[in-house]
Parts: C-alpha cells; sequence; structure tokens
C-alpha cells in the first residue's frame, strides 16, 4: 500500500495557518468592498424609490382596470338580486353564499379608487355591497399604511445595525488596518527562511484569488507589498499569474529597491508585454549589491545591464535569453563580470566572435548556453556551436597569442583549457569533435545529427578522453545508426549518470540500442528514450531483437525513466526488469501494444518499491485494474495520471477510487486529466 497521509512539521503548519489568517483578512475586505458598494444609505435611499415605483406602477394598472372592476362589480350585485328572489327554504345558504361572494369579488376590486355609485334604484343588497366595498377599501388602506410603517422600520433598525457594527470596527481594527499590521509583522522582522517559505505559501494561496475577484486586488497587493523587504531573498516574476499582470507587475517594480539584500532576480517570459515596466532596472539593481543571479529574458535591453559589473559585483549568474537587443557591443559590459559561471545568450544578437571575447575574459565562466537554431537567427548570428569552436581554434592557431604546436612540440594543445561544462554540437565533424580536448572539465555534451547533410560519420573516440561527462544528449532526426550510438556510449557510457537520445527510427532498428545502454551504463540516475515509432516490421519481429539475456538489474540506479514511442509489453518487462530503484516512470507515444498483464508480471519480480509517480500521457490499453493494483502494492506512490487515458475508464471508476484513496488516507494525488483538476 503507499505512503498513508502524516502529521505536518509544527513549522509548516504555522505557515499554514498564517496563510489561511491572510486569506481571510482578503476575504473580509473583498467583503467590505461589496458592502461599500451597497451602502446603508444607499440601501434605505434605493428601497425608498423602490417603493414609490412599485406604488406608481399599483396606481396606474388600478386606473387601467377600474372599468373593467367596476362592470365586475355590477354583475355580482345583479347576481345577489337574483339570489334574493329564491325560497326561504333556500334563503339563509344563499344569503351566505351571496356574502362570501360579495366579499371575494370586494378582495379583487381592492386598491380600487372609492368613487360613489350612483344609481337611481339602489335596493338593499347593493346598500350592502357598497358598504362592504368600503369597509374593505379602509382596511386596505390601514394595511398599506401598516406596511410602509413595516418597511420604514425594518430600514430604521437594519441602519441601526449598520451603524452599530461600523461602530464596532471602528471601535476594534478594520480589516484594511487589521491587514497592514499582520503583514508588517510577519515580514519587517521574520527570519529568511521563513519568511520565504511564508511568501511561497501566500503567492501559491492568493493567486487565483487575485485572478478571479478584482475587489481582492488592493488587500492582495497590499498584503504582497510587504513582502518586498531587506528579509527577501529571492523574486521570480514568473511564479505566480498575479505578478506579470499590469498592477502587481508596477507595485512589484515600484518596491524592488527596498529589497536591499535580495540575491536572485528572475523576470522572464511572463513580463514580455510589461517590458516598459522594467525600462530603468539598472536604477533597481543599484541597490541590490548582493545579487548573485539575474536572469531578464526576452525583455532585455543594453540600458538594463550598464554598468552592471559595478553595481552587482557577486553576480554569477546571468540570462539573457531571447532578448534580441543585446548584441555583440554589450559583450564588453558582459566580460567584466568576471565572477560570472553560467551565461545563457540564447536568442540574442551575439556572435561567434562576442563568445570569443566573453570566454577569453571570464576564465570562470563554466555553463554557456546558445541555442544553434535560434528562432531570431540573422546573418551575424553562427550555425551552431561548432562555428564557436571552430573561432576558439582560430584563435589559438592564428591570433595575436597563437600557439604555434609545430614550433613547441613540447606544448600540448591540453596546456590551452577552458572552464566550459557544456557544449553543443550539430552536425560535427571528427575535428570539431576534438575541440572537446580544450574543455576537459566537460559535463554535458549535445550531438545532433541529420545524416543527410553529412557525407561520412565522424570519429567520436574521443569522448573516452571527457573523464568529468556526466550527460550525454544524443539526437538523430532522420535514420537511427547503431554503429554509431554504440561507439558513443561505449565510450563514456560508464561515467554518464543521465542518457537523453532521440532515434527517429523504425522500433525495429531502434530496439538494439537498448542493449547497448543496458550493457554499457550502469550508473544512470536519468534515461530519456524517444524517437521511435512501428513502421515497416511488426512489434514481435521488433521485440525479438532486445536481448534478454542481460544480467539484471543492468541499471541498479535508475530513478527517472521517460519512454516515447513504441512501448510493447516485452519493451516495457526487458526495461522495468533492470530498474529496480525506479522513481517515475512517464510513457507517451503509442501504447496500444501494452496492458494490464505486463504490470501484473512485472510487479511479481520487481515490485517498485520506490515508484512515486506513473503517467500515461496518452491512450493505452492498459486498464484501471492496474491502477488498483499498485494502490495494493508496498510502494512510495504519490502521482498516478493521466486516468482519462486509460480504457475503459469513467468518472464513476474514477470517483470510486478517490473515494478509495480518502478511506484509507493515502498520500495519493489521483489525476484525471491534469494537476490543476485536482484540489
Amino acid at each position: 500500500m503507499p505512503v498513508q497521509k502524516g502529521v505536518l512539521p509544527l513549522g509548516i503548519l504555522c505557515i499554514k495557518k498564517i496563510t489561511q489568517l491572510l486569506i481571510d483578512i482578503v476575504s473580509m475586505c473583498i467583503y467590505e468592498t461589496m458592502k461599500e458598494r451597497k451602502s446603508p444609505e444607499n440601501t434605505k435611499e434605493q428601497q425608498v424609490s423602490s417603493h414609490e415605483e412599485n406604488q406608481h406602477y399599483v396606481n396606474t394598472k388600478l386606473e387601467m382596470d377600474h372599468d373593467q372592476k367596476r362592470i365586475e362589480q355590477e354583475e355580482a350585485c345583479a347576481f345577489n338580486r337574483q339570489n334574493t328572489e329564491l325560497d326561504g327554504t333556500h334563503g339563509n345558504g344563499q344569503q351566505k353564499t351571496e356574502e362570501e361572494n360579495v366579499h371575494s369579488h370586494a378582495i379583487t376590486a381592492e386598491d380600487t379608487n372609492k368613487q360613489p355609485i350612483k344609481s337611481d334604484n339602489i335596493d338593499e343588497h347593493e346598500i350592502h355591497e357598497v358598504i362592504i366595498n368600503d369597509e374593505n377599501a379602509a382596511k386596505l388602506e390601514n394595511n398599506q399604511e401598516l406596511l410602509y410603517g413595516c418597511i420604514q422600520c425594518s430600514l430604521e433598525t437594519e441602519n441601526t445595525a449598520n451603524e452599530n457594527i461600523e461602530k464596532e470596527i471602528q471601535l476594534e481594527r478594520t480589516p484594511e488596518a487589521l491587514r497592514q499590521e499582520l503583514s508588517q509583522l510577519l515580514t519587517s522582522h521574520s527570519h529568511v527562511t521563513l519568511h520565504g517559505l511564508l511568501f511561497d505559501s501566500i503567492m501559491t494561496h492568493l493567486d487565483p484569488i487575485y485572478m478571479r475577484d478584482k475587489r481582492g486586488r488592493p488587500a492582495v497587493l497590499d498584503i504582497i507589498m510587504h513582502f518586498i523587504n531587506s528579509t527577501l531573498r529571492e523574486l521570480d516574476f514568473g511564479k505566480a499569474k498575479m505578478f506579470s499582470e499590469a498592477n502587481m507587475c508596477k507595485i512589484l517594480f515600484e518596491h524592488l529597491q527596498n529589497a536591499t539584500r535580495l540575491e536572485k532576480l528572475i523576470i522572464g517570459r511572463s513580463c514580455y508585454w510589461r517590458s516598459q515596466i522594467f525600462e530603468n532596472l539598472s536604477s533597481k539593481l543599484i541597490c541590490m549589491p548582493h545579487l548573485t543571479v539575474l536572469k531578464i529574458q526576452y525583455i532585455g535591453t543594453p540600458e538594463m545591464i550598464c554598468d552592471l559589473s559595478g553595481i552587482c559585483p557577486k553576480l554569477s549568474e546571468l540570462s539573457l535569453r531571447g532578448s534580441e537587443k543585446i548584441t555583440d557591443q554589450q559583450c564588453k559590459e558582459i566580460a567584466q563580470c568576471t565572477g560570472l559561471t553560467s551565461l545563457d545568450i540564447s536568442g540574442t544578437r551575439i556572435t561567434g566572435r562576442g563568445c570569443w571575447k566573453i570566454l577569453d575574459s571570464v576564465k570562470n565562466l563554466s555553463w554557456l548556453h546558445h541555442c544553434a537554431f535560434n528562432c531570431n537567427s540573422d546573418s551575424l548570428l553562427f550555425e551552431s556551436r561548432a562555428d564557436l569552436f571552430n573561432c576558439i581554434k582560430e584563435q589559438l592557431y592564428h591570433g595575436e597569442n597563437a600557439l604555434s604546436l609545430v614550433n613547441r612540440p613540447d606544448l600540448s594543445i591540453r596546456d590551452v583549457r577552458f572552464n566550459l561544462k557544456n557544449f553543443w554540437l550539430f552536425n560535427p565533424f571528427t575535428e570539431d569533435l576534438l575541440t572537446t580536448v580544450l574543455c576537459p572539465y566537460l559535463e554535458h555534451l549535445r550531438l545532433d545529427f541529420i545524416f543527410q547533410d553529412l557525407e561520412d560519420e565522424p570519429d567520436v573516440s574521443t569522448l573516452a578522453s571527457l573523464s568529468e561527462i556526466r550527460k550525454l544528449e544524443a539526437n538523430l532526426y532522420d535514420r537511427c545508426s547503431l554503429h554509431l550510438i554504440s561507439n558513443m556510449v561505449e565510450s563514456c557510457g560508464e561515467r554518464l549518470t543521465t542518457l537523453l537520445l532521440h532515434l527517429a527510427d523504425d522500433w525495429f532498428f531502434v530496439a538494439q540500442a537498448h542493449n547497448v545502454v543496458a550493457s554499457c551504463c550502469p550508473n544512470l540516475v536519468t534515461l530519456n528514450f524517444s524517437g521511435d515509432y512501428k513502421a515497416r516490421h511488426s512489434v514481435e519481429e521488433c521485440d525479438d531483437r532486445l536481448d534478454f539475456g542481460i544480467p539484471t538489474p543492468a541499471h541498479p540506479h535508475l530513478k527517472h525513466l521517460k519512454l516515447i514511442g513504441v512501448i510493447s509489453d516485452r519493451r516495457l518487462h526487458f526495461i522495468l526488469s533492470h530498474t529496480p530503484a525506479l522513481e517515475t516512470l512517464r510513457m507517451d507515444g503509442e501504447l496500444e501494444w501494452l496492458h494490464d498483464a505486463t504490470f501484473t508480471a512485472v510487479l511479481k519480480t520487481n515490485p517498485l518499491p520506490y515508484l512515486e509517480e506513473m503517467w500515461f500521457n496518452v491512450s493505452t490499453t492498459v486498464t484501471l485494474d492496474t491502477v488498483r493494483l499498485l494502490l495494493t502494492q508496498d510502494n512510495a506512490l504519490r502521482h498516478i495520471g493521466r486516468l482519462c487515458h486509460m480504457a475503459g475508464a469513467t468518472m464513476g471508476e474514477y470517483q470510486e477510487l478517490l473515494s478509495q484513496v480518502r478511506q484509507q488516507n493515502l498520500d495519493v494525488k489521483l489525476i484525471w486529466v491534469t494537476d490543476e483538476r485536482i484540489k
């Protein structure tokens, strides 16, 4: 059985309680706003006005129906006269009926203007009828006066009650004052960790309120504003939807100078349409000498990073991703930030020459991110990462301080080292791969291949010299070359902890790549395998290429597995038999060859005790029986989705599973479509 819900730690419980208190305060403010819009004075005026309008309507209608009602009155009197001519045996009963009928007709004529009935021949019954009508009219007038008095009394009572409530609020504290006092108390002297946890919790819970109800926005703005102070260490404008809303974004920026000890500032894509708010960002950065991480993505301008090295001397990570206005002219400014260890200039107009200037000046730069396929590319941008290293080679061999290996046989190319830990080569030749010896600390290597543009496959044996490599990403976009994949994985697979393979080809040709990975990568923690699809061969033929003779477990440390493509019963069984420590399993692509029996068989040999997440991201033949089976296993499941894609799944069965989770107090989230649908 999955883990049951436990007791929350005291600190987290306090955070939740404080958050709920602030939410209640916002709700009070929303209520107060509604009450102000409908104040007692306005209510009284509206009710009196409404009463006058109703009275006018009644009088008008009575005047319009007066003639018709007089006709009905006369018909009633004629009917009464006929009844008086009956014999005496029925006289008493008929007289009673007559009076009831007269009374009934008199009631239907209520609220009429009392006009005297003029007739030359008025008998006793007619006089009685007139008297009854006069009496009912008098009663109606009295009832109207009584009704008006009740309304007036009700209004006075409501006004008195509202006045008393307002006096009590004034005598105590208004919600606005309470909110400000509480916010200041929580944020002015709180511990850094408490401040961060509380800020994150409040953002998560107030974000939907702010976006849903405009009446609560002033209160939320006031609360959030108090958190922008010297205790704040991190501010991400993309962390909540409300932060990109115009008023909130403006308020946050206006108070940004109060965050004098801010260490991390992120302004991302969500603020693209608010870029004018951040035009004077440099004036705010002056107040943040402790800033170590600055991300100005998609809105960066030369003015924003003016004298950046002087005002943010501790800066170690800078991202200008997607900022088209950043060009080679800003490279000198960036190069002066000598403490940088990570730089993202993908989507800018910085060329290979500019990259070299930065690399040559910032000796500690380890992570340089520049997209080889830039959607904003023009003639100034190099087409691939290889161009950057070609530029480096040119400087090494032909620049002012060029190295002459011919004249200095005792000097090897390894004497020139860069601290780069990542780079990306597109369709590299063998000589391009040789530049990796310039980066002995390389940890992450990405290689992309389109074989129709390559004359020969490159020699990748140089990867064996990368002693620090931990992550290899290989994308083969137009066919699977098992020879190339085998050479790459065999060269460095033993040191890899992350392997991302995208092999766009028939599952028949891709299957054997699993054998290579299982044989050469014993230390993998993360494996993503995608791109394969069924085309010319049957699934059975493809599965036959899997080597079930490889000793298990081949991946004893693998925690995260993502499969996108053909996922057959035998393929999943092969992989899961090698992954006893698996924590997350994500499946996408073609799952129609996957059945419940596979999971039943796998769980008998590998119960997946550490499994926390399982995802079926497309329709599958697997049913909810597998979910029920997993809920009975001894594992660490926290998420199972998406149940709507499972064969024959109905909302009724989903509700039954939810009820089972609640009854057993399981700490599991069953996801029908997305996380957001489950609250």
